[in-house]
């Protein structure tokens, strides 16, 4: 339920916005109100709903603030990650790594090019063995994907990333930690720019749209 609930807030099914009720979902999936109680306040803790009474909850918004401090804390957080990760990186994981780069020049769904692009990334940071930072890159990274899904499926132009992804896989491969880190943050940077420019360029024409894209999340 849980998953569903959240792929459903980063997919845009369920808009920000949204009011979402502990008795409607406990009768949409045919459960008490206890696991559902539950799935939101996980949800809550990922920053994906925020809890506006004892049983209900309202989808949060997407706003220029928020792009811009998730994408700068994962640009400080990341580059650091992979940098102490790549001397410990393996043949296995390399493996790993080639294929969700193949599952993701393949795919035309979006679930799944998330997904493998999580795995992507997600293979060289655990070896880090820094597991609270590991923790943070996951939760940043759960809340940047609503963002990343709106670059995907709504901007286009995402040919860069096949190509930032193969350039971070042959440093990783070469054990260039340095390497590895710095196109980890510029790949970083441009999805962030990307996204940014769209926000922005969408929003000119309508000033409602800019206004409630410069508020703070709700």
């Amino acid at each position: 339920m849980v998953d569903q609930l959240r792929e459903e807030i980063l997919l845009g099914v369920l808009a920000p916005g949204t009011k979402l009720s502990q008795v409607r979902i406990a009768e949409r999936f045919g459960v008490s109100r206890i696991p559902v109680r539950d799935a939101l306040q996980l949800l809550a803790a990922e920053g994906l709903v925020n809890p506006t009474s004892g049983s209900t909850a309202l989808v949060t918004g997407m706003s220029v603030p928020e792009l811009q401090e998730i994408y700068e804390m994962r640009e400080a957080i990341e580059p650091v990650a992979t940098h102490l990760a790549v001397p410990n990186v393996g043949r296995a994981e390399i493996l790993q790594m080639r294929q969700e780069l193949e599952t993701m020049s393949v795919s035309n769904n979006a679930r799944t090019w998330l997904a493998a692009n999580a795995d992507f990334h997600a293979t060289v940071y655990k070896r880090a063995n820094r597991p609270r930072m590991i923790d943070t890159v996951e939760q940043l990274r759960k809340l940047a994907d609503r963002y990343l899904h709106l670059h995907l499926e709504v901007i286009g132009n995402t040919e860069h990333l096949h190509a930032e992804h193969t350039a971070i896989l042959a440093a990783v491969e070469d054990g260039d930690a340095a390497l590895a880190a710095s196109l980890t943050r510029e790949h970083l940077a441009t999805s962030h720019d990307f996204i940014l420019k769209y926000l922005l360029e969408s929003a000119a024409a309508e000033p409602e749209l800019l206004a409630a894209l410069h508020k703070t999340r709700r």
